[in-house]
């Protein structure tokens, strides 16, 4: 059973009077468990529309999209973050919170109204912040942090919302080269390693070139 399967989908916007903007139509994808795939195109393309509807954040013009071989629209939307984990761009770095602070957040889906972890919830944040290389800054004010240690604090974040695919719209905007590689060596070993489905947008082609070293 594949991790994520598209069928027939068109991507853009409703318009009030006229047909709508399409931006990409006729789509079809089957992404398996431990797959990585990268979505390249310039801004402005539909990637970022194309990652939000596959989250379930948004609806396709036309088409459809199965989780692990269930009809999106079927999965009742608090179950939804146990599936996918997703990080688009515009995450704000509040004062006052730690890099701990930040992966503890990727526990809510499991942790009822009140928010409380329990040392399982703890064990997984543990686990989550050394995977993505960051458990040295867990105590760090996010504020502090720079671009490329932010998106390893917000890549531990995802790993403890321990959800088997994750969804990324531009990790890479505003990381230097360096920090790039790093960051997408990190995925690719998610995908291998962890089993993770791993979807992720660009618009830097060297970058995804990088994925078949």
């Amino acid at each position: 059973m594949n991790a994520i399967e598209i069928r027939d989908l068109s991507v853009g916007y409703p318009r009030k009077k006229g047909d709508p903007d399409v931006l990409l139509k006729g789509l079809h994808l089957s992404v398996a468990k431990g797959e990585i795939i990268a979505v390249i195109g310039a801004n402005g393309a539909g990637k970022s529309s194309l990652l939000r509807i596959l989250a379930g954040l948004q609806e396709p013009l036309s088409g459809g999209v199965e989780w692990f071989g269930k009809s999106l629209p079927a999965i009742p939307v608090r179950e939804r973050p146990r599936h996918v984990a997703a990080l688009f761009r515009g995450f704000a770095r509040a004062d006052g919170i730690t890099v701990r602070d930040l992966a503890e957040l990727g526990r809510h889906p499991y942790t009822g109204m009140f928010g409380r972890l329990n040392s399982y919830d703890h064990n997984a944040v543990e686990r989550a912040m050394q995977t993505a290389g960051i458990s040295d800054f867990a105590g760090r004010q996010v504020t502090t942090l720079s671009d490329g240690e932010f998106q390893k604090a917000m890549i531990a974040k995802m790993l403890a919302q321990d959800a088997p695919v994750m969804l990324l719209d531009e990790p890479a905007t505003h990381l230097d080269l360096p920090a790039s590689i790093e960051l997408l060596q990190l995925l690719k070993t998610l995908a291998s390693e962890e089993g993770k489905t791993v979807i992720f947008s660009t618009h830097n082609i060297a970058l995804a070139f990088r994925l078949v070293e």
